[in-house]
């Protein structure tokens, strides 16, 4: 069986959803997945308490208590 003849199979991008936290001088960064984009775009509307995924590119920024949660997808190759 050559390549021209096998069949592809379409999967979704896996991504990588990064979660910065800023409050004050403080700095917290945490890496999650990797995961399919349907599930990191869920991920990512409950860090930003919203009740649908994000459907415009990122990054989202979502006022917390003393600072800023910055959530960005990152898609992998």
């Amino acid at each position: 069986m050559n390549a021209a003849s096998q069949l592809a199979l379409q999967v979704d991008p896996d991504c990588e959803v990064e979660v910065v936290e800023r409050r004050g001088a403080e700095e917290r960064t945490v890496l999650l997945g990797p995961l399919p984009e349907p599930q990191a775009r869920e991920l990512a509307a409950l860090l930003l308490n919203r009740p649908e995924p994000p459907a415009e590119p990122g990054p989202w920024r979502l006022a917390i208590a003393g600072g800023v949660r910055v959530v960005e997808l990152r898609h992998r190759a």
